[in-house]
């Protein structure tokens, strides 16, 4: 199983990065969450499965 973060900048995609790892995954989702975009209103951040 893969693990996509995606980045969204006005609701369309910007950035995508593929992990195979789970934890590492979400890592990087509450970092980008938390840190990078904390305050900003035309970002969103989310993490896809596939397969």
């Amino acid at each position: 199983m893969k693990y996509k973060v995606i980045v969204y900048y006005d609701h369309m995609e910007d950035d995508v990065e593929v992990f195979d790892s789970k934890d590492e995954a979400i890592n990087r989702l509450h970092h980008l969450r938390g840190v990078k975009y904390r305050n900003s209103r035309l970002y969103k951040v989310e993490m896809k499965e596939v397969n």
